[in-house]
């Protein structure tokens, strides 16, 4: 059985999920953008909840494209660049 590593990437106005076989060459990607919310000049904010479906959604997609289950996945990686943040 392939064995692969998915990285799920948060950025500022979308998710994405990355899959890397066991030779670290990316096998598919799968992208999907988030509303942006503007409530004053120069600032930007997000629905926590909308990020978490939206990172759901591009995971599910990834594994159902690719034929995928959960013993097919060695490893799951999440990035950020560290100014979201949900309380």
């Amino acid at each position: 059985m392939s064995q692969y590593i998915i990285s799920l990437d948060q950025g500022t106005s979308s998710c994405r999920a990355v899959l890397f076989n066991d030779k670290a060459q990316i096998v598919d990607i799968t992208q999907r953008e988030f509303t942006q919310y503007f409530p004053k000049p120069g600032w930007v904010e997000h629905d926590a909840t909308e990020i978490w479906e939206c990172q759901l959604g591009v995971l599910t997609e990834l594994l159902a494209k690719n034929k995928l289950v959960g013993e097919n996945i060695a490893a799951i990686g999440i990035t950020n660049q560290r100014e979201t943040t949900v309380l």
